[in-house]
């Protein structure tokens, strides 16, 4: 994969998320070189005219999403792009900045502002059908707390059970181009496995219910352990 930005961010102090960055033009051709190497490129993508322009660039993949309007939720359906929401992220700021982190007053300000929009954003491409897989720019928030993407994230976006597991499993896959190999429990495919106590479809208590991890067929942990 590619990463490009055609917006600005949250995190980064001198813009705002609806700021767009790069011309239509130039993602273009990024998205034409990539392909010549078969690359796909995905957009850190928040504002609206960002997104817009990455979606009708061939961008794969639109990261945030945060201002989409419903424009750019039909160019992303006619596209065939997928939305990575990444709804934990802003959280996971202010959470660090509550927590007594040295986090710059600019991010934490932002991320309270686009909480709600967000939201909003996501819920009505998944009641469009955008393909949506999951992420969390882990990293803004530590890593190991991924699973606080799906509730009441994801979950409160108007998904399914069924519809967040996928996006964190089979999707994900398919957006990453490994879609033959990774995310089903199907014959050929790596035995990638979490084991889970009860039912799967709670997802409130889904991160206490992963009783194994196994890797390519090999348990790697037991009951919250190292194997």
């Amino acid at each position: 994969m590619i990463k490009v930005a055609t917006t600005g961010g949250v995190l980064s102090p001198t813009d705002d998320p609806r700021h767009t960055q790069l011309t239509p033009a130039e993602l273009e051709v990024l998205v034409t070189e990539a392909a010549m190497q078969g690359r796909y490129v995905m957009a850190h993508a928040q504002g609206t005219e960002g997104i817009k322009n990455a979606v009708r660039a061939g961008i794969r993949s639109i990261e945030h999403g945060i201002y989409l309007d419903d424009e750019a939720i039909e160019l992303m359906l006619a596209n065939g792009t997928w939305l990575v929401p990444t709804l934990v992220a802003p959280v996971s700021v202010i959470r660090a900045a509550q927590a007594g982190a040295s986090v710059p007053e600019s991010a934490v300000r932002k991320s309270k502002e686009v909480i709600e929009v967000h939201v909003d954003s996501v819920r009505r491409a998944v009641a469009a059908g955008v393909k949506i897989a999951m992420g969390t720019d882990s990293g803004v928030g530590p890593h190991g707390t991924n699973l606080d993407e799906l509730p009441p994230l994801m979950a409160g976006c108007g998904m399914s059970p069924g519809q967040v597991l996928a996006a964190t499993t089979s999707s994900a896959a398919e957006l990453l181009g490994y879609g033959d190999q990774f995310g089903r429990l199907a014959t050929g495919y790596r035995a990638d496995l979490a084991i889970v106590a009860g039912d799967a479809y709670e997802l409130n208590h889904l991160a206490a219910n992963v009783s194994q991890v196994w890797k390519n067929g090999q348990l790697v942990a037991r009951d919250g352990q190292l194997v």
